[in-house]
């Protein structure tokens, strides 16, 4: 039988202790960024509003940091048993995002992370009224083909306040239309976890602090204002790790299209801390159960893994990622997708011709 692609990998990994799940790290983090965050919120009853106003970008870059340890709770990254990654990702997304565990996982973990840029396959590169590539563009309507040929780059932006909220409708109506969905295991222990803490959630967020004597105005304020931000910071975060790289039509190696459909993000201990592990977001495709905290000693090693195959493996800064995805976005319509073939001799020629985004001009 031929060895599996990935067992080198994984053995070299595993000699160095890589594949280790640093339980005690993870809650360490999670309940530190919390005790940081409740003396934020505390900061914001008592401060007039315009500092608030000033300091709440930096709340919500903290609250960002926890939701995004909700993200490693569902990829059974963060713990070493089943009940800790379950326990983790309960805290972290229903409880305190409001955001459903399974609609993520389904998502996320069995959609995105199976077909990365796929065409048809990946939900994150389809998303009305925006296009991730020419083929999108030339099956869509007139007034949207409009949007998306002139205004969906500038647009990006401003829409990527509504992230945060319309994530957690999207799970909410997950969760009510699961039981009606499923023939068996309607309502299974994590789907009963699941609403019942996003019920928690929005006591603790809106009903609480109004019985506690804040005016309802300033609750909810607070409340929209605060996952705006998040939701802008989730989507620079989740961006860079893609947008701008190949949008694939079809593809013979999954490994292979792992790599090449990501983005490693170069960034200092502080900013990674906010990533959470996705600033190495090939290493996090190849591997979601490893964690982020051993995710920069695997890097190199992976880097090396993929350079012996002749496979491209992208890492820039964080800015140029984003000046990359945001061009991206304006060039979509007119980006047709690739095929990944490991026969084709003129693939990386493809592959570097497509990266090289840094001399596209933002015209027409």
């Amino acid at each position: 039988m031929v060895a599996h692609p990935m067992a080198e990998l994984r053995k070299k990994l595993q000699e160095k202790g890589l594949l280790e799940k640093p339980t005690a790290k993870s809650w360490m983090k999670i309940i530190s960024l919390l005790t940081i965050l409740a003396f934020l919120y505390t900061v914001h009853i008592y401060l007039p509003l315009k500092w608030g106003l000033l300091l709440l970008p930096l709340t919500a870059l903290f609250t960002t940091t926890v939701a995004m340890i909700g993200h490693e709770g569902v990829h059974s990254s963060a713990c070493k048993s089943k009940l800790g990654n379950v326990s983790i990702a309960a805290v972290a997304f229903p409880l305190f995002s409001g955001l459903s565990m399974e609609y993520w996982r389904e998502k996320h973990n069995v959609k995105h992370h199976s077909q990365p840029n796929v065409i048809n396959k990946d939900p994150d590169i389809h998303s009305w009224p925006l296009t991730f590539s020419k083929e999108e563009y030339d099956s869509s309507g007139p007034i949207r083909r409009f949007f998306q040929r002139y205004i969906q780059a500038y647009f990006f932006w401003p829409i990527s306040l509504l992230v945060g909220h319309l994530m957690r409708w999207d799970g909410i109506k997950y969760v009510i239309t699961r039981p009606f969905k499923k023939k068996r295991n309607r309502f299974s222990k994590i789907w009963m976890l699941d609403t019942s803490l996003i019920l928690v959630h929005f006591f603790l967020w809106l009903a609480l602090p109004i019985l506690l004597g804040l005016s309802w105005q300033i609750t909810f304020g607070f409340y929209i204002l605060l996952w705006s931000f998040v939701g802008t910071f989730l989507t620079a975060i989740f961006i860079v790790g893609h947008a701008g790289r190949p949008i694939v039509s079809e593809y013979d190696e999954n490994w292979r299209l792992q790599i090449e459909t990501g983005r490693r993000i170069k960034m200092s201990r502080f900013g990674s801390f906010f990533f959470v592990g996705l600033d190495y977001q090939i290493e996090h495709h190849l591997l979601p159960a490893l964690s982020h905290f051993n995710l920069p000693t695997a890097a190199p090693i992976v880097k090396e893994y993929a350079e012996e195959r002749g496979w491209e493996y992208e890492e820039v800064g964080f800015f140029r990622a984003l000046w990359r995805s945001t061009v991206a976005l304006h060039t979509a319509w007119k980006t047709p997708a690739i095929v990944i073939d490991g026969s084709n001799e003129a693939h990386a020629n493809m592959i570097e011709d497509f990266v090289d985004t840094d001399t596209l001009k933002i015209d027409g």
